[in-house]
């Protein structure tokens, strides 16, 4: 572990916290995450944006996973990087599925490939951290169920769906792997073998799903991460 400083610590939405930290390592991208440690407690910091030029790394976490007093200039310790950043190519169409903390990198990944993007699904049990907004993308297999996209997404000219907890306009109630099968399911098959399903979320929380993907979509990746704090 590596000492490090806290930039900035900002609430954003549903108690998500946007959190830059200093890093002058080489350069992260989404599918790569480390261990942060701060005031004591370890937690996963999944990669969503960074800039190595001017020293810094961000991650968005949910409140709920974070020591109390957050500040910045607050002393932190960070390990190396983690896992393997996702790499696309021009031919991908990319189904992108982030959960609880996996959201964050599957709305960054979506965002830096956005003409290549078919759908992202998103949520989990931790709400949602950006501004829900009524979809200008029709999604007919889900249209019975979920409406809502996310501002920044919808901005970017990526179609985006919602699946929470609680019951929300225009969000699913239950879970994003229970929206993933319903799409899926209405879903030709020659449309689902020419996709790229990228899906992010906790360790496990995916396993039960991984032989029936990979039987029916043209190419599976899964960004599995820790969630143990320590």
């Amino acid at each position: 572990m590596t000492p490090a400083r806290l930039i900035d610590a900002t609430p954003v939405v549903d108690d998500w916290w946007l959190l830059r930290i200093e890093w002058t390592a080489e350069p992260p991208a989404p599918g790569q995450w480390l261990w942060l440690d701060i005031n004591g407690e370890r937690c996963c910091l999944p990669v969503r944006d960074a800039d190595t030029r001017e020293g810094w790394l961000a991650g968005i976490l949910p409140g709920a996973r974070l020591p109390q007093g957050l500040r910045p200039g607050l002393p932190v310790t960070v390990s190396f990087l983690q896992g393997q950043p996702i790499q696309t190519d021009g031919d991908d169409r990319l189904l992108i599925v982030g959960v609880d903390l996996g959201v964050g990198p599957a709305i960054a990944l979506a965002e830096r490939h956005a003409e290549r993007t078919r759908l992202a699904l998103l949520g989990g049990g931790y709400g949602i951290p950006g501004r829900l907004v009524p979809s200008r993308f029709f999604i007919p297999a889900l249209a019975d169920v979920a409406i809502a996209g996310l501002t920044a997404l919808e901005q970017a000219g990526v179609p985006a769906r919602v699946a929470l907890n609680d019951d929300r306009p225009g969000v699913h109630t239950g879970s994003v792997l229970d929206l993933l099968g319903r799409y899926l399911s209405d879903t030709p098959a020659e449309t689902r073998q020419a996709l790229r399903l990228i899906a992010f979320g906790p360790w496990h929380s995916l396993h039960p799903f991984r032989d029936g993907l990979a039987a029916s979509i043209g190419a599976v990746e899964w960004v599995e991460l820790p969630v143990t704090n320590h």
